[in-house]
C-alpha cells in the first residue's frame, strides 16, 4: 500500500520537483488533511458532541488556537514548537497522539510531511472535493506516445513521472469486444466483429461507437447500472416482502438513457419530476426514484418512526448518488470526518419528510401515490372508446330527441302484485358454480323412480351418520333477493332414517346465513339470530315439503345477491330439490308501457337491480324531484323499459354496454407505478437526539449546506430547489461524482477509487487534475452522456491492451496510473446476459414486468411469511427464462441467486460501487446452473448448424462468438482432441447424452444426432466457463 501511496504522490504533484530540495512539495488537502482526518477528527473534528481538550482540528481556526491546555496545535513556521508534532512523537504513553489503545500510529513518513508543512508556513485548503473544479492547462504531449484527446496527455504525464510507459494499442477484436460490453453488457456478434476488421478508415472504431450507443441494448445496460443506485426492487423489502409495482419507473430511465437525456435534466425529473410546472406523466414516473426504498406494513410498526427511515434513506442515497457524501454518519451527530452537520442533515431530510405516502405500504403492490402508466396502444384504444360511447351516447339522445311520449296511465294507480317463485336451480346446479362438500361423497343427483324427485328429472341426496354438508358457490349469475325476499328448497326426510337436523345456509360473500330445523347439532350451534336461525321443528317424513325462510330472518337484505348455498343435515338420508327465491311476478306489456305504473312498481322491487342513481331519484317524492332528474327517469325508461321503445333502443344500447366493458376492460389492464408527492401541509421536521424519531431536538426548515454550494438564485426551497442545486454549477461534487462513475464503468475503478465517499476519509483521485478537466467537459457538454462515453472510449488510454509487463505490476499493481488497459471480471448480470446471448437464447424484448426465470426450489420460502405473495417461487415459461437480466425479479429478501453469487448487492440500500470477488461457488455456478448448460447446449445447435461445415470451422465459429476472438492452433488442436472423448463417451452412454441434453426447457433440435450434440455442449460449456468470456480484457 505504501508503494502505491508513493507512485500516487508523484502523479498528485502540481510543482515540478527541484533536484536541490530533500522532499516533494507537501499539498495540504492531498497529504494532511487525510492524515488529519484519519488519525484525529473522531476526537477532535467536526463533531462537537465527541469533541475533546477544547482542541478542533478540522479548521485552520481551531489548528492555530489555544486548546484546553494553553498550547496551539500548530506555531506556523516552527514544528519543533507545535503542540502536535509533540504529542505525535512523543515517548510518553500519557501524553503521545493518538492515544495507544487507539490502535493507530503515524509513520515516520506521515510525521514528515506533517513537519515539513508547518515549518513551510501550515497553509491551510477546504478538501479538494468541496472546491469547484478549475479550469486545467492541458499537459505537454510526451515524446511520441500516441494520444488522441486531453485524457493521454494527463495520463501520459503520471506515466513518465512514474517511470512508465503507455501499452501498446489493443487489436480490433479485442477493442470491438471491450466496447461492447462496456456499453451494452453484451458481447459483439461474429458479423459485427467481421465489419469492423474489414473498415480501415481511421474512424472505423468511432463509428462502432456511435452504432453501439444508438441500440436498445445499451440504454438497457445503463439502466442496470443505475438501479444499482436507485435501489430498484420488485418487493418491499420488509417483513411479508410483498411485490410492488414500479417497473414503469426502470422502463423511463431505458427511454432516458436511448434519448441521451442530458443528466442535469436525468436528476431534476427523478428528484422533482413531479413539482416541474405543468409536469408530464413521465416527469412523474420519474420520481420513482425515491419510492424505491424499502417500506413495510409489519404489525407493530411506528408510523412516526417508519417515516423518520424513509426520509433518512432518501438523504442518504441522494447524497451518495450525487454528492458523493457518507452523509448517514449525520443522522445521528455531526459527521466526524466531513463538515457535515447533524443540523444540516435534517434540513436535507426536511425536503423528503413531507410526502403524502403513507408510513405502512399495506402489503400492497401499489401504495399510493401512484399514477397509471398508458402504453401507446392503450392510450390509443382508451381514445377510441371513449370517442364510441361519446358517439353512441349522442346517437342515444337524438333518438331520444325523437321520441314524443304520453303516459295514457298517469293518473292509475297500480294495485296488489301477485307473488312467484323464481328456481335458481333444479336438475343441474346454477352456471359457474363449483360443487363442495365434506365427507366421502359430494353432490350425488339421482332419478326417479327409484328416489323421490319432486320437480324435473333429478334431486340430490346425502346419507350420512353425523353433521354433513354439500354445497356449492361461485355462481354467477348470482341469485338477486327482490321483495318480499323469502327463499325457499324443497326436501324430502326418509322416513326410515330421518335427520336430527336439516340446515340451509347462503353465501352472499359470507356464510354467515342460516336457517335450520330440528335439534341445534349442524354449524354454527350455539349461536342466535341470523348466523342459526331456528326455522321449526323437522318437517313431516316421506313427503316433499316445502321450506320457506325470511331473507331478513338470517340477516340478508332484500337487494342481496348470492352465489353460495349449503344443504346440511346431521344423519338420516335427505334428498332436495328445486330452490330459489319468491318474487313479485313482473309488469305485464300494458302496464309497462306507462311510465307512472313503472315507478309505482319500482318503489315495490328491487330486482332486476337498476342504476343506482335513477334508484336514488325514484326514492324521492314527485314533487321533490327536478325537471332534470324528471327528464333522467324518463330517458331511463323509455331505453330500457318500454315494451316497444326499448326495443329500438336494444341494439344501441348493447353496443354502448359492450363499448364501455372494452374501456373498463383497458382501463384495468393499464399499469401503475409508484410515484412522488408532496403533502399540502408539510410535516415539520426536527433535528433527532441519535437518529431517534422520538427524541425531537430543535425545529428545522428545509436548507442544503452552503458549504456545498449556495442554493441557486430563484430556486424555490423545496425538492425542485434542491434538485436544481444538485446540477448547479456551483456544486463541486456532482459532475466530479459522475464522472467518476461513468470512469469506474469503463476501466473497473474510478480515478477515485471509493466512488461513494469524495468526503476527507475517501481515497484521493489517481489524476486529480484529469478528473476536474473532466467534469468540467461533461458540464460544457450539455451533461452529453454519450458524448462522454466517446470521450473516454476514443482515448488512447482506454484503447491499450491490458497485457501486464513485469514492471507495471511492480510500479502499477492496480492499473491506478492507467499504464494498461482495463481487465476485470465482468458483473452478475452481464456474464448471464453474455451466455444468453452467444446461445442464441436471448430474448431482445425491451421493457415491461420483471420476469422469473430458473432458480433453485425452496429459496423464496425459506425467508417468507405466511400471507406474502412471494413465499412460493413460481418459475415462468417460454420466453421469458431468457429476457436480459435486468429484468429478473427482484424480491429482497431473497435475490437472485446466481446474481448474489457474483456480487450483485441486495438492492435494500443505495450502491454506486459493486465488490468484485473470486470465490468457489462462482465457478460451481457457471458448471452447474440450468442456465449456463442450457446456454451451452444451445450454442452447440448454432455451431452445428451455422458453424461450417468442417470442424476448423467450427471450432473458430464457437471460439469467436464466446471469445470474440480467433482461437490459437494450440487452443483449436487442444478443443478438438478434447471433442474426440467426449464424443467417444456419450456414443458410448447414450443416457448421459440424454440426460445432459435436456437440461433447460427450451426445445431441442432433435435432428443433430444425440452425441455429437452432446459433445459439442461440453465444448460450449468449457467456452462459457474460460476466465476470457467472463472478463473484460
Amino acid at each position: 500500500m505504501e508503494s502505491i501511496l508513493a507512485l500516487a504522490l508523484l502523479v498528485f504533484s502540481l510543482a515540478p520537483i527541484n533536484a536541490e530540495e530533500a522532499s516533494p512539495q507537501v499539498d495540504f488537502s492531498r497529504d494532511i488533511l487525510p492524515l488529519l482526518s484519519e488519525n484525529c477528527f473522531q476526537c477532535h473534528g467536526p463533531d462537537e458532541a465527541t469533541r475533546e481538550a477544547g482542541l478542533r482540528l478540522d479548521q485552520r481556526d481551531g489548528i492555530l488556537a489555544q486548546a484546553d491546555s494553553g498550547l496551539a496545535a500548530v506555531v506556523p513556521e516552527s514544528a519543533e514548537n507545535s503542540e502536535l508534532v509533540k504529542r505525535i512523537i512523543s515517548a510518553d504513553p500519557d501524553l503521545l497522539m493518538p492515544p495507544p489503545e487507539s490502535g493507530k500510529k503515524l509513520s515516520a513518513t506521515d510525521i514528515k510531511r506533517l513537519k515539513q508543512w508547518i515549518d513551510t508556513g501550515a497553509e491551510w485548503s477546504v478538501h479538494w472535493a468541496y472546491e469547484k473544479p478549475e479550469s486545467q492547462e492541458l499537459p505537454s504531449p510526451t515524446g511520441t506516445w500516441k494520444h488522441n484527446n486531453p485524457i493521454d496527455l494527463f495520463i501520459h504525464q503520471g506515466l513518465k513521472e512514474s517511470g512508465l510507459s503507455p501499452s501498446k494499442k489493443a487489436g480490433k477484436e479485442t477493442l470491438i469486444r471491450r466496447a461492447t460490453l462496456d456499453l451494452t453488457g453484451l458481447p459483439p456478434t461474429i458479423a459485427e466483429i467481421d465489419q469492423f476488421l474489414a473498415d480501415d478508415s481511421p474512424d472505423a472504431f468511432e463509428g462502432v461507437l456511435d452504432r453501439v450507443m444508438e441500440s436498445p441494448a445499451y440504454a438497457e445496460h445503463m439502466t442496470r447500472i443505475w438501479l444499482d443506485a436507485a435501489r430498484y426492487a420488485d418487493t418491499h423489502g420488509l417483513h411479508l416482502d410483498n411485490e410492488r409495482s414500479i417497473w414503469p419507473y426502470r422502463d423511463w430511465v431505458i427511454d432516458a438513457f436511448q434519448n441521451n437525456m442530458p443528466f442535469d435534466q436525468f436528476t431534476v425529473e427523478q428528484i422533482a419530476g413531479d413539482l416541474l410546472p405543468e409536469p408530464t406523466l413521465q416527469q412523474r414516473i420519474a420520481t420513482g426514484f425515491n419510492r424505491c426504498n424499502v417500506t413495510t406494513s409489519e404489525g407493530g410498526s411506528i408510523d412516526d418512526e417508519y417515516y423518520v427511515r424513509y426520509a433518512v434513506d432518501r438523504v442518504e442515497t441522494t447524497s451518495t448518488v450525487w454528492l458523493g457524501l457518507t452523509s448517514g454518519c449525520a443522522a445521528c451527530h455531526d459527521h466526524k470526518f466531513d463538515p457535515l452537520t447533524q443540523k444540516e442533515f435534517y434540513q436535507m431530510f426536511s425536503y423528503f419528510f413531507s410526502l403524502t405516502e403513507r408510513a405502512m405500504d399495506g402489503n400492497n403492490l401499489l401504495p399510493p401515490p401512484v399514477v397509471k402508466v398508458p402504453s401507446d396502444e392503450q392510450t390509443a384504444l382508451k381514445t377510441k372508446y371513449q370517442q364510441k360511447v361519446t358517439d353512441l351516447n349522442s346517437g342515444i339522445k337524438e333518438r331520444l330527441d325523437n321520441i314524443e311520449y304520453e303516459d295514457a296511465l298517469a293518473d292509475a294507480m297500480l294495485g296488489e302484485l301477485e307473488q312467484g317463485d323464481a328456481i335458481w336451480f333444479d336438475d343441474a346446479l346454477p352456471p359457474g358454480a363449483k360443487p363442495q362438500g365434506d365427507g366421502p361423497y359430494q353432490w350425488k343427483f339421482v332419478t326417479a323412480p327409484e328416489h323421490p324427485v319432486h320437480s324435473g328429472k333429478n334431486s340430490s341426496v346425502r346419507t350420512g351418520t353425523g353433521l354433513t354438508q354439500h354445497f356449492f358457490d361461485g355462481a354467477n349469475p348470482k341469485l338477486k333477493l327482490g321483495n318480499p325476499g323469502r327463499l325457499f328448497a324443497y326436501v324430502y326426510l326418509d322416513p326410515e332414517n330421518p335427520p336430527e337436523t336439516i340446515q340451509l345456509q347462503f353465501n352472499d360473500g359470507s356464510w354467515n346465513h342460516r336457517a335450520y330445523w330440528g335439534a341445534d347439532k349442524a354449524h354454527g350451534a350455539g349461536q342466535t339470530g341470523a348466523a342459526n336461525f331456528h326455522a321449526g321443528e323437522l318437517p313431516e317424513t316421506g313427503k316433499w315439503i316445502r321450506l320457506e325462510i325470511d331473507a331478513a330472518s338470517v340477516g340478508l337484505k332484500p337487494e342481496s345477491e348470492i352465489n353460495g348455498w349449503a344443504f346440511t343435515q346431521v344423519g338420516g338420508t335427505v334428498h332436495w330439490d328445486a330452490a330459489g327465491v319468491v318474487s313479485l311476478q313482473s309488469l305485464p306489456a300494458e302496464k309497462l308501457s306507462s311510465l307512472n305504473l313503472w315507478k309505482q312498481y319500482r318503489k315495490k322491487v328491487t330486482s332486476p337491480p337498476i342504476p343506482a342513481e335513477i334508484q336514488k331519484i325514484l326514492d324521492l317524492e314527485p314533487e321533490k324531484q327536478t325537471e332534470d332528474q324528471h327528464r333522467k327517469i324518463e330517458e331511463y325508461y323509455l331505453q330500457n323499459v318500454h315494451p316497444e321503445h326499448a326495443d329500438s333502443f336494444a341494439k344501441i344500447r348493447k353496443d354502448l354496454d359492450d363499448t364501455k366493458k372494452a374501456l373498463a376492460d383497458v382501463e384495468k389492464s393499464i399499469p401503475s407505478t409508484l410515484v412522488m408527492e408532496d403533502r399540502t401541509e408539510p410535516r415539520q421536521a426536527h433535528v433527532l437526539e441519535r437518529g431517534q424519531y422520538t427524541e425531537k431536538r430543535d425545529a428545522v426548515s428545509s436548507a442544503v449546506p452552503q458549504w456545498i454550494a449556495p442554493l441557486p438564485e430563484g430556486a424555490p426551497n423545496n425538492r425542485l430547489g434542491l434538485a436544481s442545486w444538485l446540477v448547479s454549477p456551483e456544486n463541486p461534487l456532482t459532475a466530479r461524482v459522475t464522472v467518476n462513475r461513468f470512469w469506474l464503468q469503463h476501466f473497473g475503478m474510478g480515478l477515485v477509487k471509493t466512488a461513494e465517499d469524495f468526503g476527507i476519509q475517501g481515497e484521493q483521485p489517481s489524476h486529480p487534475e484529469l478528473l476536474d478537466w473532466l467534469a468540467l467537459q461533461f458540464v460544457q457538454s450539455g451533461w452529453n452522456i454519450k458524448e462522454f462515453h466517446k470521450l473516454i472510449m476514443m482515448s488512447a488510454t482506454y484503447q491499450q491492451s491490458s497485457n501486464v509487463t513485469p514492471q507495471q505490476l511492480q510500479k502499477d499493481p492496480d492499473n491506478r496510473l492507467l499504464s494498461r488497459g482495463p481487465r476485470y471480471r465482468l458483473d452478475a448480470e452481464v456474464i448471464r446476459d453474455n451466455a444468453l446471448a452467444t446461445s442464441g437464447l436471448l430474448v431482445r424484448d425491451v421493457g415491461g414486468k420483471s420476469v422469473r426465470p430458473y432458480q433453485p426450489s425452496g429459496l423464496w420460502k425459506a425467508v417468507g411469511f405466511g400471507g406474502s405473495n412471494t413465499s412460493v417461487f413460481a418459475q415462468d415459461k417460454g420466453e421469458k427464462l431468457y429476457r436480459r437480466s435486468m429484468y429478473t425479479f427482484w424480491k429482497r429478501t431473497s435475490p437472485p441467486p446466481s446474481m448474489s453469487t457474483f456480487d450483485a448487492p441486495d438492492r435494500e440500500t443505495c450502491q454506486v460501487r459493486r465488490a468484485r470477488t473470486n470465490t468457489p461457488l462462482q465457478s460451481l455456478v457457471l458448471m452447474n446452473d440450468v442456465q449456463f448448460v442450457e446456454a451451452a447446449r444451445k450454442l452447440a445447435e448454432r455451431v452445428l448448424l451455422e458453424g461450417g461445415s468442417t470442424p476448423p470451422e467450427q471450432f473458430a465459429f464457437a471460439f469467436r462468438t464466446t471469445t470474440s476472438r480467433f482461437p490459437e492452433s494450440y487452443e483449436r488442436d487442444s478443443l478438438m482432441q478434447l471433442y474426440k472423448e467426449y464424443f467417444q463417451e456419450f456414443q458410448s452412454t447414450p443416457e448421459n447424452a440424454e440426460k445432459l441434453l435436456s437440461t433447460g426447457e427450451s426445445a431441442r433440435d432433435s435432428k443433430l444426432p444425440a452425441a455429437d450434440l452432446a459433445a459439442w455442449t461440453m465444448i460450449c460449456h468449457l467456452l462459457l466457463n474460460l476466465s476470457e468470456t467472463v472478463t473484460q480484457n
